[in-house]
C-alpha cells in the first residue's frame, strides 16, 4: 500500500537525506508524546509510548510463522492414514463463530 504525502504547497516532499533514527523514551505517561528531531532541525515526529508498544508488537507478529507446520503435518498424516476424526457439529459451530466475528 502506497501513501503519497504532499507538502504544504501541494508539491511532493523532497528527501533531505537525513536518515537519523527515531528513538522513544521510557515515559511512564502513555499519552505524553516523545519528540525527536533530526539534524535538519525542522522536522519532528511525536510518538507516544503506546505507539512504540504497537510497533514492537507489529515486529513480533511479523516474525511469527503464518502456518503451524506441525499441525498441518499432523492433519495430513491423519488424513492419509484415515484416522482424522471430524465432528460435523463442531465444524459448523466453528464456521458460525468465524462468520459472527466478521460482523
Amino acid at each position: 500500500m502506497t501513501i503519497e504525502i504532499g507538502g504544504v504547497s501541494g508539491k511532493p516532499i523532497q528527501d533531505t537525506g537525513d536518515k537519523s533514527s527515531v528513538t522513544a523514551s521510557n515515559n511512564s505517561n502513555p499519552k505524553a508524546p516523545t519528540t525527536t528531531s533530526g539534524s535538519g532541525g525542522g522536522d519532528k515526529i511525536s510518538l507516544t509510548s503506546s505507539a512504540m508498544k504497537l510497533r514492537e508488537l507489529e515486529d513480533r507478529i511479523a516474525d511469527l510463522p503464518v502456518v503451524d507446520v506441525q499441525r498441518v503435518s499432523d492433519v495430513q498424516r491423519a488424513m492419509a492414514t484415515g484416522t482424522l476424526e471430524l465432528s460435523e457439529a463442531d465444524a459448523a459451530n466453528n464456521l458460525l463463530e468465524i462468520e459472527k466475528s466478521f460482523s
